[in-house]
């Protein structure tokens, strides 16, 4: 069974969101709750006691000198083999539980670290448009003076060069924004937020 595919609220994701997200359709935590479920199954299984067997021997086919014995075989463990074995089930159960919840706190941290990410990916994207808008006024500003005649020419093409270095940092804010949200995202399994 595949882990339930979970899509974003229309809202602003908040962190106990994300958290929630993840933890209800992370497909690791999905497939270690499945794992614990089947060694719960074991521990019945380890439960029960051996099946009695039966068998039929015949010997000769001729009618009158035909002999036909049935056995009925009960294994009876001794030396505690049952208990040993309930006692395995039951350690694998808390091997894979204590496995759960370490995936848990795993994905946890990760989809915290995650968010924070794109916290800060969010906030180095709004620098960058507000630097591309002062910048642009700069380019403007000495756009005029060099139309007035108090600055080089060269003011402006400084100017113009140093507008470009922030409009190359706010593409790269974008990207980083963008992989920081797919990388949110793929820890509840959505590889398109």
């Amino acid at each position: 069974i595949p882990a339930p595919r979970a899509t974003e609220p229309a809202a602003p994701l908040t962190l106990k969101a994300a958290l929630e997200l993840a933890l209800g359709a992370n497909p690791d935590l999905s497939a270690a709750g499945r794992e614990l479920d089947a060694l719960g199954a074991t521990i019945s299984q380890a439960q029960v006691r051996p099946n009695p067997e039966i068998s039929a021997l015949m010997e000769d086919t001729r009618q009158a000198t035909r002999n036909t014995t049935l056995q009925l075989n009960q294994p009876i463990e001794l030396g505690g083999k049952r208990g040993a074995r309930i006692e395995a089930a039951k350690r694998s159960r808390d091997a894979a539980s204590a496995e759960l919840d370490a995936k848990r706190a795993e994905i946890r941290a990760a989809v915290m670290a995650a968010f924070f990410d794109v916290l800060v990916a969010q906030e180095r994207l709004r620098l960058a448009q507000a630097s591309v808008e002062l910048a642009q006024r700069a380019t403007g500003a000495a756009s005029r003076r060099v139309m007035a005649g108090k600055v080089s020419p060269v003011e402006e093409t400084k100017a113009r060069v140093a507008e470009a270095s922030v409009r190359v940092e706010l593409t790269l804010a974008g990207s980083e924004l963008s992989t920081a949200r797919k990388r949110l995202a793929s820890t509840w399994g959505n590889p398109a937020p």
